[in-house]
């Protein structure tokens, strides 16, 4: 009961106001950094931060889009496309732009540009850059019909301001052709320091190091009072984390463990990265844990690999399975892919949310409220086994095997 309400006070507050959206580099997130530093701590880690300079794109107001007298709502309406988007301020007239157009290209320059349908095999990047090139000063480009529009941090070296808007306010707009726009896109692109939080436990041999990994950002709140409280992502594989590891603190472990709550994920992976190059000790194997709690029983997780090979992942899938758990070789982008890429066994571990709880990834519907408790417990309970289940030993064994299989056939491909 106690681990319970323990657990409970952890998602509670990495989904606080307190909080705001944890977005890597803000006062906010730096709040949650030190939150793990003083709990690594008081459990017997020894604790420290590692500093990650992460670039990330950030609101530093409200967008607006007025056009003619109508104005939208931004995350609702419309939202900005930050890897292929500049920031700044636009007026101009409504260019409503469809495939079959036949326009000249100095239509185009100084006109905010619509397109109502994205056209079959679209290139948002050739359009972007096609769209520079000609001299437009802004794109509005049809997403679909999202309840909320998702959001992104990733950071590109876009020279226009570039929109999704809903497909219900593309009909409106395509009816407003040379209407006057007004829109104000206050996005920064920039990098900002961060840090990891890591924490090490010395086991009773020093020449095997687990890591257990979760990275804490998130998206931030945007300004204006829409809220990303990342429940999900990742504030769920965060909290199991720590759950862990206030198990595992309570005894000696046969091997170094190192819990490391990793930043910057949300634009490209950073703290990962760090992590890799600059270890407090060699990295022998990694468990990664990103997002778990959407459904209300744990049925199933992602591996991180899409077909089998690691042994980490194998022995994984082995646990899951006696816990009646289906292992999924599925692989993905998250903090995981930068461990297997540079060969270190790793077990990428995560649900792969579908239906309504796919939806509510990235946008202001990934709350506490829709997590399902027993199934982030009952996720700490099988993280805990793994861990203690691990053979140093029999890893290197399995790897070594591996590795000479893969140079004996190397050879005979050559």
């Amino acid at each position: 009961m106690k681990d319970q309400f323990r657990l409970e006070y952890d998602l509670a507050f990495l989904t606080s106001p307190a909080a705001a959206g944890r977005l890597s580099g803000t006062k906010d997130a730096r709040k949650v950094a030190d939150y793990l530093l003083a709990e690594l701590d008081s459990l017997g880690f020894d604790s420290a931060f590692q500093p990650v300079t992460v670039p990330a794109a950030r609101l530093t107001s409200t967008p607006r889009l007025i056009a003619g007298t109508q104005a939208f709502s931004p995350r609702r309406d419309f939202a900005e496309l930050t890897a292929f988007s500049a920031g700044g301020r636009v007026t101009g007239q409504l260019l409503v732009v469809r495939e079959d157009d036949l326009l000249r290209p100095e239509d185009f320059n100084g006109r905010v540009i619509l397109l109502p349908e994205r056209p079959q095999g679209f290139n948002l990047a050739e359009t972007v850059k096609t769209a520079v090139e000609m001299g437009v000063a802004a794109l509005l480009v049809e997403h679909g019909e999202p309840e909320w529009f998702h959001k992104t941090v990733y950071t590109g070296n876009g020279r226009i301001p570039v929109l999704r808007v809903k497909k219900s306010v593309a009909e409106k707009l395509s009816n407003m052709n040379d209407a006057n726009v007004e829109l104000e896109l206050p996005l920064q692109h920039g990098t900002l320091p961060c840090n990891n939080v890591l924490g090490f436990l010395h086991g009773a041999s020093d020449d095997f190091t687990l890591a257990l990994t979760a990275h804490y950002d998130h998206l931030g709140d945007d300004p204006g009072g829409v809220r990303f409280l990342g429940a999900f992502d990742n504030a769920s594989g965060v909290v199991t984390v720590l759950s862990v590891a206030r198990e595992l603190a309570k005894e000696k472990m046969p091997f170094n463990l190192l819990v490391a709550f990793l930043t910057g994920e949300e634009s490209g992976l950073w703290g990962a990265k760090q992590l890799i190059a600059n270890p407090p000790a060699p990295l022998s194997a990694v468990i990664n844990l990103d997002g778990i709690g959407s459904e209300s029983k744990l049925n199933a997780l992602r591996l991180g690999h899409r077909q089998r090979g690691d042994p980490l992942a194998e022995l994984g899938e082995e646990i899951l399975s006696k816990h009646g758990i289906q292992g999924q070789w599925v692989g993905g982008s998250d903090d995981s892919s930068a461990f297997i890429s540079k060969g270190i066994p790793t077990l990428g571990l995560g649900q792969q949310p579908t239906g309504q709880a796919r939806s509510v990834m990235h946008t202001p519907l990934d709350t506490r409220e829709s997590l399902y408790i027993e199934t982030i417990r009952d996720g700490v309970e099988v993280l805990v086994e793994i861990v203690k289940t691990v053979d140093p030993k029999g890893l290197r064994r399995s790897l070594g095997s591996q590795i000479q299989l893969k140079e004996k056939n190397h050879v005979h491909t050559k």
